[in-house]
């Protein structure tokens, strides 16, 4: 990597450990030298619906977790938001019913233990006003209204990744287009801007990098590391960022708040 890889806050989601197809050798190179005051994970980090259909947990994706326990000892403030693929998260009952059946589950659910963890988070930016972060689940209407539908979405999606990843990626940019046309996705993150009084959103989902401005507010989108290995950042003057670590593992900026 040639960049300086330090930071005031640094925004992560849609990792998806547990599932083949998560680049998570680009991600510990990311994490190795990360400095940082702040990390915040945006939901999808553990996918625990692929681990279900197709079990998958190689020593890689546990030193990912190790990762971020380590970045906490060292002083960094780590917060877990949880997403749809991680939604055990958000019940007790399913996550008893995982730390029962053994290892791996005993080691993620007690490393996830000693994370602050929410459903959503205020977040305070140095120049650009108060963000709700959330994993953005909640304003998709397939996901949140017949997760059946989503689930075998998510079935195709991750047996074609392993046979053809361009292609994958245009069909899963393509479907969450219509998912989010269908779904009025921006007109909810609009209103719930102005619910709030939040001068944008954050979210993941959708993996779909972006920085988009509106008139009364603007939305951010911290990508994935299963396709795009992008991350949205906040330096230390209060410029927020969304970069990417490219083919040849360099950290880039793509867009700028």
């Amino acid at each position: 990597m040639d960049q300086n890889n330090q930071y005031k806050s640094v925004f992560l989601s849609d990792i998806h450990l547990g599932f083949g197809g998560c680049q998570s050798d680009k991600l510990d190179l990311f994490l190795s030298d990360l400095k940082c005051k702040e990390l915040y994970l945006v939901g999808d980090i553990i996918d625990f619906w692929a681990m279900e259909d197709n079990f998958y947990w190689p020593d890689t994706h546990t030193k990912i977790i190790d990762r971020f326990i380590d970045l906490k000892e060292q002083g960094v403030d780590v917060k877990y938001i949880s997403g749809n693929h991680d939604d055990p998260l958000r019940e007790d009952k399913i996550l008893e019913d995982l730390y029962n059946r053994g290892e791996p589950y005993h080691t993620i659910i007690n490393q996830l233990d000693r994370l602050d963890h929410s459903e959503q988070y205020d977040f305070m930016s140095k120049k650009h006003g108060k963000i709700l972060l959330i994993h953005g689940d909640q304003y998709d209407s397939v996901t949140s209204n017949a997760k059946w539908i989503s689930k075998l979405g998510g079935l195709i999606y991750d047996g074609l990744i392993h046979i053809n990843r361009p292609l994958s990626k245009r069909l899963k940019a393509l479907t969450k287009r219509l998912v989010d046309g269908a779904s009025g996705f921006h007109r909810k993150v609009k209103n719930e801007c102005h619910k709030g009084a939040y001068a944008g959103l954050m979210c993941g989902h959708n993996h779909r990098p972006e920085i988009k401005k509106f008139e009364n507010h603007f939305y951010l989108n911290t990508g994935d590391w299963v396709e795009s290995c992008s991350a949205i950042v906040e330096l230390s003057d209060g410029s927020i960022q969304l970069i990417k670590m490219d083919n040849d593992n360099n950290i880039i900026k793509v867009a700028e708040l």
